[in-house]
């Protein structure tokens, strides 16, 4: 009866493995397309160097988003292994996700002239709120993930949603620019705010269609801090995901000059405003061309290839910014960036469904996430502490040498996570 059950159950899966696929690049699509429209290293930047001329604070926001999104997921990831069917979990929540944008954006429109340090206090609460609500949400996001789309379609998937995400965010980053240009200040970004949070909206919808099959666990809730407090033994006892976990906090360590990019730029070469669309459309054009290329090649020679290949990517960026004669050059170091954040994102996403059986997705997630979260936290403050003791190329250089040993130890010290790898390779 049982084996029936799973036979039932694992073809009602293929019945919609094509009608899966489909919504959820559509989701990754409007979700890319909404990134656009405040692109972290462009337009938010630049926003919040309007509400403050401390590195310190500049940097503080992107760390605040990416902690808000990593450390919460191990709060409720036992739960969402207990959950028959995660989608139901996955909307209520994602809604808060959502909302703070269009908050941010009605603030501007009805209070244009509210005081700078009110304005960074709603801005930081507000993208806090909303990536700790996404970080609530993500392992079981992941977890629905892993059941409704095979392990060889879902680097391709990842990809695909990236990239077409980008095609239509050339689009917005065009939007931007012309906003940017045409608007002035903070109007300019209260309505770049209020596009991305209409293409959260339709992320939500396509989220809404995907077709998950109720199936029965065993998992039952336990004490929460007996399973924390179980989670260091796992640690001790998969040598290769520590040491996985060394090379991505190198990685995301090398990630502390993101912020400030678009802040050289002004101050390197005194561009406007609208130089920060411009750097935008450059690195979502080479999103488009690149990262379904890099969806492929990752099928094809393994994630933690690609893994390699983006840190690569990420110094020679680096490398090109420290020797950019003019702002020009800077359209050249944006594509180079994001391609390599880009092929960071798609291995990571990948890696982590293979390190682990399809049902300890969310546990597994919800540690690499939040193991994670404390280098990409440190990097933006770092970063920033680093631009007011020194300088920003001084920050750039220390940038540079993190990538580079990020990438040593992930090409000599890390294995090739063992499930799903045939498969993922099929």
């Amino acid at each position: 009866m049982a084996e029936a059950c799973m036979q039932s159950l694992s073809a009602e899966i293929k019945r919609h493995e094509r009608h899966n696929f489909l919504v959820n690049v559509l989701d990754l699509t409007f979700y890319e397309l909404a990134v656009s429209f405040i692109f972290g290293s462009t337009v938010l930047s630049l926003y919040t160097s309007y509400l403050t001329s401390s590195a310190f604070l500049i940097g503080l926001v992107p760390a605040v988003q990416s902690v808000g999104y990593s450390l919460p997921q191990l709060v409720l990831a036992q739960k969402a292994e207990t959950l028959a069917r995660k989608k139901p979990f996955i909307m209520r929540i994602s809604v808060v996700e959502r909302l703070p944008y269009l908050i941010v954006a009605l603030l501007i429109f009805f209070w244009p002239g509210a005081p700078p340090w009110l304005a960074y206090g709603v801005l930081l609460l507000s993208l806090g709120t909303a990536t700790f609500s996404g970080g609530l949400a993500s392992p079981a996001w992941q977890a629905m993930i892993a059941k409704v789309v095979p392990p060889k379609r879902r680097a391709l998937m990842f990809s695909l949603g990236r990239a077409i995400g980008a095609g239509l965010g050339l689009l917005g980053a065009l939007a931007s620019r012309r906003i940017l240009a045409d608007y002035a200040y903070p109007i300019s970004f209260g309505i770049c705010f209020l596009l991305s949070f209409l293409a959260q909206a339709a992320s939500w919808v396509c989220l809404s269609f995907n077709r998950e099959p109720a199936v029965p666990t065993e998992r039952r809730l336990v004490d929460q801090r007996a399973y924390l407090r179980g989670l260091p033994a796992l640690l001790r006892h998969d040598g290769n995901l520590c040491r996985y976990l060394v090379a991505r906090t190198l990685v995301a360590l090398g990630g502390m000059a993101g912020a400030f990019y678009v802040i050289y730029a002004r101050r390197a070469f005194a561009v406007g405003d609208a130089f920060a669309g411009e750097m935008t459309m450059a690195a979502l054009a080479a999103q488009v061309t690149l990262v379904p290329l890099l969806g492929w090649l990752s099928g094809r020679r393994g994630h933690k290839w690609l893994a390699e290949l983006g840190a690569i990517i990420l110094a020679a960026g680096l490398v090109l910014l420290l020797v950019a004669p003019s702002a020009p050059w800077l359209y050249l170091v944006m594509a180079i960036i994001n391609t390599g954040n880009a092929a960071v994102g798609v291995a990571s996403f990948a890696m982590t469904m293979e390190f682990c059986a399809e049902e300890n997705v969310p546990t597994y997630a919800a540690i690499i996430n939040t193991v994670v979260a404390i280098p990409t936290l440190l990097a933006p403050l770092l970063g920033g502490w680093l631009v007011d003791l020194f300088s920003l190329r001084a920050t750039f250089w220390v940038a540079l040498v993190l990538c580079v040993a990020g990438w040593g130890y992930m090409r000599w010290l890390v294995q090739a996570p063992g499930f799903g790898v045939h498969a993922a390779r099929a």
